[in-house]
């Protein structure tokens, strides 16, 4: 999957509630990987989701983990 695939995408957390769309996402140049995602949760908050946490990723992103345990960006 592409980055720009990803950018727009929904995320919903483990207890299936909204997080906000996918912002941005954060590369590894190194090993041209994708580390993380930035997600816009709100009008100003911004949340980096780590690619570990994410269970699946379809016409949605769907995580391991719920909205409170996302560190903030």
């Amino acid at each position: 999957m592409r980055a720009r695939d990803l950018i727009g995408k929904e995320v919903l957390d483990a207890d299936a509630k909204i997080v906000g769309p996918v912002r941005d996402v954060e590369l590894d140049l190194n090993k041209w990987t994708i580390t993380a995602l930035i997600v816009r949760a709100g009008f100003l908050r911004r949340l980096t989701i780590l690619i570990s946490d994410i269970d699946k990723i379809g016409d949605k992103v769907f995580l391991k983990v719920p909205a409170d345990k996302i560190k903030k960006a």
